[in-house]
């Protein structure tokens, strides 16, 4: 049964590492990706914006897509196995900048919705060893094996790759049954391994815990890691559906997309995603109102561009008309938004908008 009665399958608050991955996988076994995303809201291009996230719902529709079109139930090792520590993202650079490997986990695990986990990953330690221990979020046995077999291999993976080759677990335990490909586990964890146990679980000696990783630099590491976490701490979740919404909207920012495109796009039809809408409690025109104030603002934050050619540049036709929409959106005047010394230097040149980015106006 593929149905999951929880509302959180729809938050798309998760990068789409693992997706990348398996799209990864799909080309390198001679196959084309693009048609395992058909009606979920997104192309490949897509997975490559920093900011694109996903749900539940669309990773886990993938997956099954992808174990039905490769015939094989041991993609999750396969996956896990080309994770390195660039494919988590900001929280894996942060877990270089950690003295040791045990600080390395927990940093990892603060983050680990930012770094692309689907599964509940939890750590705990002993003066003996210590265990990393996977739990499913979302009641799903069918995939609960991919799942874990994907956070804890990529999780020795990637302790191997910041510690050393030589790592291996004394022991991994697994709560589903021997699944058919259980030979690949002792392949790859080079340790012993036994299934129907209480929990899902890598369990490691203390010595590895306490190894001081190479990258680690004492006096870089607090500045670093205040660096990310002021980035990791402005993502905010959001439903897949309006996430996809936006994607759409972003990428024809100049040219909004009418109603019935946007929903062309997404393999919808008209009436199904107003209704869709009506349900979020969420109007196509607040998205977007929502994508062209992100887009505007981070034009007038990085940029010099006068405010005529922001105004066209995010689909308005004239300065005045995108003025007072900025102020309705902000309560503030788009002059306000600019970075110190940006206003001043416009309003000296030869810009038509000057005197609006003075203040001047509304």
């Amino acid at each position: 049964m593929h149905a999951i009665s929880d509302t959180r399958i729809t938050s798309a608050d998760v990068p789409p590492h693992i997706i990348r991955q398996v799209m990864h996988l799909i080309r390198d076994r001679g196959y084309t990706p693009e048609r395992l995303c058909k009606g979920l809201g997104f192309t490949l291009d897509d997975l490559q914006n920093k900011d694109f996230r996903v749900s539940y719902r669309q990773t886990s529709t993938i997956i099954r897509r992808a174990m039905r079109l490769l015939n094989d139930p041991s993609i999750g090792i396969a996956t896990g196995s080309r994770q390195t520590i660039a494919s988590f993202g900001l929280p894996g650079l942060g877990m270089l900048t950690c003295r040791t490997l045990g600080d390395a986990f927990q940093y990892g695990i603060k983050y680990q919705i930012q770094a692309g986990s689907i599964a509940q990953v939890d750590y705990s330690a002993d003066e003996r060893r210590f265990v990393i221990e996977a739990s499913m979020r979302f009641y799903d046995p069918e995939l609960e094996p991919f799942f874990v077999e994907e956070i804890l291999v990529s999780g020795v993976a990637m302790t191997r790759a910041l510690v050393g080759e030589r790592y291996q677990p004394l022991r991994v335990e697994l709560r589903y049954p021997r699944p058919s490909h259980a030979v690949e586990y002792g392949r790859f964890f080079n340790c012993p391994v036994s299934f129907g146990a209480s929990a899902n679980r890598i369990i490691s000696d203390r010595f590895w815990h306490d190894i001081v990783l190479r990258t680690y630099d004492e006096f870089m590491m607090q500045s670093l890691q205040e660096s990310i976490d002021q980035l990791l701490g402005r993502e905010k979740p959001h439903d897949e559906l309006i996430e996809s919404i936006l994607t759409v909207l972003r990428a024809s920012i100049d040219e909004t997309p009418r109603f019935d495109e946007v929903a062309r796009l997404l393999n919808f039809s008209e009436r199904t995603l107003r209704r869709r809408l009506t349900g979020l409690n969420v109007s196509f025109q607040s998205l977007i109102d929502r994508a062209r104030y992100e887009y505007s603002l981070d034009l007038l934050e990085r940029t010099r561009l006068p405010l005529n050619q922001i105004a066209m540049a995010t689909g308005f036709s004239d300065s005045r008309t995108f003025r007072r929409a900025f102020k309705r959106w902000s309560g503030k005047v788009p002059n306000q938004m600019r970075a110190p010394g940006t206003a001043d230097a416009l309003a000296h040149s030869h810009d038509p908008e000057r005197r609006a980015l003075n203040g001047s106006r509304d």
